[in-house]
């Protein structure tokens, strides 16, 4: 900042005249402290010397002057934390800031304000300019005027601060805890979440001291933040729910990276396979992360390894090997089994935080995909937007039907939950997902998701290969074993008997029996060190009570006798010998043998199978079907095949197993 000016520099300056003569002239009368500036004929001013008015702009102007960058950007930060009202008290201001520089071109400074304050006295200002008069002035009570002194404010402010000078300050909150909100808060922060109301009577009953309005107390919590005023009030876990959060991006990874799984209990009633008895079966599902392609799943009665083990078998069959297994801290899952299994495979096992479910959602959205909507489409949902009605006299149905018939139309066998389990898990795969890009339809020219599938498929066009285990080796590795007693080459396990020729010289020692949760017809045995012994089937060692052959022989030999005591009973009635009477040899022409042999051949003919219907559901269901389709393509069905195609739709099993397969994708 200088200390000496000349009269060029001073002019239009608020407090003097707006031209250098002027300002001479002024100088001379008011007896500034002058100098002749160095190097030129001009007179200079001193700072001390000017108007208080005019020492004010230039320290406004050398301010601004040296600080223009960082001015502009606190005004912009600045303005972005106003508030809508204060943003608009700051534009109506700037209106009459920019019509005094306006005026300040053919005028000074002081006749601009002047100008401004007698207009609007009289009321002669601009329509714009009176439309924000009340705007500017910002008080509640309406028709004040402007003043000089108002307005040299605002310039000095703007000069000052910029835009955001204009902006009338904030009314700070009241951030002061009164003295009552320990002990109402100890009413309201319980996990049985009490409103406020209830929290109220409760603490009016208990406080001593000066009892605030409930309206007070409604003020008092609306001023806390959410994790104040939710602390007690629920878990770390659910508080989760209202907290920033961290978005995981999966777009560089690549498949069979990271698989998830976890368990879900199915919210519809099945019948259990082993009891005939309804209940609701835990379902594992695994899911590749990248293409968020459902890989596999497994079925049982409850979260286990063994469950865990057999949907990760699946999994590696379908997809492949995997660098990593993110899971939670179930029991299914933190074990020593299922941990062995993923080692030996080569990955690595990760368990999520506890009580941090929101890291795993991913396959929890999963669940409401697949398996939530999957259960809506049966009757026998018990989810908890069920109507309880409804439910109940579902409930009361079903339990009637296995009662009296011992098997109900309104609930899956297991059969038949598998099916459908299947199925959508096929038509999930082939579902657009929102968590991954955007392709161009190939049928509609629209742009959409990709399906997991197309991802998957697309990883692979693009040069990546899943990495798979040799059948067998997975097998062996994903085989639940148990131990087990020989009996005489046998070995007993979930109700049957195995036996195995190799088993007769270890009668009575224990082996290790390795099985399959899905096929029940053979186990394998290994001695306790682990040497494999053989595969032991199922009744292996059942034959027939008597030889069928022997078997035969006594029917003809009981035929025999049967006709010879009929013969003897014959003579008895008649009195007389009854003989047997063969036939005549009758000599054919060759014409007649030839005709004889046409026939003959006609006659092994093959002849068109009889019409009929199988005995399982699900095998009717898929007959018509196949009926059904014949039909579509314009092919004509045997009298007996349309009939049955006609009525099958009325019967009680058509319905329930169309429920399941209704949203199934078509076989590709």
């Amino acid at each position: 900042m200088n200390t000496w000016y000349t009269a060029q520099e001073l002019a239009s300056l608020p407090g003097l005249p707006t031209t250098p003569r002027a300002i001479r002239s002024f100088a001379q009368r008011a007896s500034w402290s002058s100098q002749r500036r160095i190097g030129s004929k001009a007179s200079e001013y001193a700072f001390t010397s000017l108007p208080a008015e005019t020492q004010q702009a230039l320290l406004a102007k050398a301010v601004g002057a040296s600080t223009s960058p960082e001015t502009i950007e606190r005004d912009a930060l600045s303005s972005s934390r106003l508030n809508d009202k204060q943003r608009s008290v700051m534009a109506a201001r700037l209106a009459f800031i920019r019509e005094i520089e306006h005026l300040d071109k053919v005028t000074s400074q002081r006749q601009a304000i002047a100008l401004l304050v007698t207009q609007a006295k009289a009321g002669e200002l601009s329509p714009y300019l009176a439309e924000r008069l009340e705007r500017a002035n910002d008080r509640k009570a309406s028709g004040r005027n402007l003043s000089e002194r108002t307005l040299k404010r605002w310039l000095a402010d703007y000069k000052q601060h910029g835009e955001a000078g204009l902006a009338p300050a904030r009314r700070k909150v009241d951030v002061n805890v009164p003295e009552w909100a320990a002990d109402f808060l100890r009413c309201y922060q319980r996990p049985t979440k009490p409103s406020v109301e209830a929290s109220y009577a409760e603490f009016a009953g208990k406080h001593s001291g000066e009892r605030p309005s409930i309206h007070q107390v409604r003020r008092f919590l609306n001023k806390l933040s959410v994790d104040a005023r939710m602390l007690g009030r629920c878990s770390a876990q659910e508080g989760k729910a209202h907290k920033a959060f961290n978005r995981r991006d999966t777009k560089n990874m690549l498949p069979g990276e990271v698989y998830t799984a976890d368990g879900h209990t199915f919210d519809a009633e099945v019948l259990n396979p082993r009891t005939g008895k309804p209940y609701r079966p835990e379902i594992t599902t695994v899911i590749d992360v990248a293409t968020r392609r459902a890989l596999g799943f497994s079925v049982g009665e409850a979260e286990s390894h063994i469950v865990v083990l057999d949907a990760l078998r699946d999994a590696v069959q379908r997809g492949g090997m995997f660098v990593m297994f993110y899971v939670d801290n179930g029991p299914g899952y933190k074990n020593h089994t299922v941990r062995e299994v993923v080692e030996r495979l080569g990955g690595s096992m990760i368990h999520a935080l506890p009580y941090n479910s929101q890291a795993r959602g991913l396959i929890e959205r999963a669940h409401q995909t697949i398996w939530v909507n999957a259960a809506k489409k049966i009757p026998s949902y018990l989810g908890a937007d069920m109507d309880r009605h409804a439910g109940n006299k579902v409930h009361k149905i079903t339990r009637q039907q296995l009662r009296d018939a011992g098997r109900t139309s309104l609930m899956p066998t297991f059969a038949e939950f598998l099916a459908g389990a299947e199925a959508e898990l096929e038509a999930y795969n082939h579902r657009p997902h929102r968590g991954l890009p955007k392709i161009r339809d190939p049928q509609t020219y629209q742009r959409r998701h990709m399906t997991p599938q197309e991802a998957w498929d697309a990883t692979i066009a693009k040069g990546w290969q899943p990495l798979t285990a040799p059948p067998e080796v997975v097998n062996d590795l994903f085989r639940p074993q148990i131990v087990r007693k020989t009996m005489r080459g046998e070995i007993a396990w979930a109700g049957e008997r195995y036996a195995l020729d190799a088993l007769a010289d270890l009668h009575g020692k224990q082996v290790r029996v390795a099985y399959d949760v899905r096929d029940a017809s053979r186990v394998w045995v290994r001695t306790m060190s682990g040497e494999l012994i053989g595969e032991a089937k199922l009744n292996g060692n059942a034959s027939d009570y008597i030889a069928p052959s022997i078997v035969e022989q006594g029917y003809a030999k009981q035929a025999k006798g049967q006709f010879k005591k009929t013969v003897a009973k014959l003579e008895n009635l008649t009195g007389q010998r009854v003989e047997l009477v063969s036939e005549p040899v009758i000599d054919y022409s060759q014409e007649q043998l030839a005709a004889a042999r046409q026939h003959a051949a006609l006659l092994a003919a093959p002849v068109p199978a009889l019409f009929k219907v199988p005995d399982d559901a699900m095998a009717r269901y898929r007959l018509w079907q196949r009926l059904d389709a014949r039909l579509q393509a314009g092919e004509s069905l045997s009298d007996e095949e349309a009939l049955w195609h006609q009525r099958y739709p009325e019967h009680p099993d058509y319905h329930a197993i169309r429920r399941v397969f209704e949203h199934a994708i078509p076989a590709r």
